[in-house]
């Protein structure tokens, strides 16, 4: 169910994709950005991935897993460490995407039947920056319906520069969405 382009600019990074499916039927799909670049910046990438792949697996949904995510990262990452981050729920038999974003880049949820593109906004700060008792956890449900997609992407995709230094940026990736006639590219 997943496609993935990852190109990191060094073996270690704190760039990370985490994927799971729930006793339930469902998949949790987490994609993570830490601060930083090469090995520091994957320090927290082992403790997070052992966190959301345990509660996953165990049921816990959504909330019971960013709050614990959140609270860890909190205790082990020094303070100007924390991790950008989007988690979603693709629940198969309800048809919903539940998500949370947390300073990653707006998401896009693709409706295949119109053509549409709902944006998937970040409305949290990232992970490890609240205390427990400050973090919020609420997330937004959208329908699905067969063959709609989701896009995620780290802020590599926008900041990335051409020959001439020009970013990438929002609007030219509106561009490519909209120029695509192929739904599975």
């Amino acid at each position: 169910n997943i496609r993935y382009l990852q190109s990191p600019y060094a073996l270690f990074n704190g760039d990370l994709l985490l994927a799971a499916f729930t006793p339930a039927g469902d998949m949790h799909v987490l994609l993570g950005d830490f601060t930083g670049h090469g090995l520091p910046a994957a320090v927290g990438a082992m403790p997070l991935a052992e966190v959301f792949y345990g509660m996953t697996t165990k049921g816990y949904g959504l909330a019971e897993t960013l709050r614990e995510m959140n609270a860890k990262l909190k205790r082990i990452l020094p303070v100007d460490m924390f991790c950008c981050a989007t988690m979603l729920c693709l629940g198969f038999q309800s048809r919903s995407l539940e998500v949370w974003n947390g300073g990653m880049p707006d998401g896009y949820l693709h409706h295949i039947a119109s053509g549409e593109r709902t944006p998937l906004t970040a409305r949290h700060l990232p992970l490890g920056v609240l205390s427990p008792h400050t973090f919020d956890d609420r997330t937004e449900v959208f329908p699905m319906a067969m063959g709609d997609r989701v896009f995620l992407m780290s802020d590599g995709v926008i900041d990335t520069c051409d020959a001439d230094d020009q970013l990438f940026g929002e609007q030219r990736l509106q561009q490519v969405f909209a120029a695509n006639r192929h739904a599975d590219t």
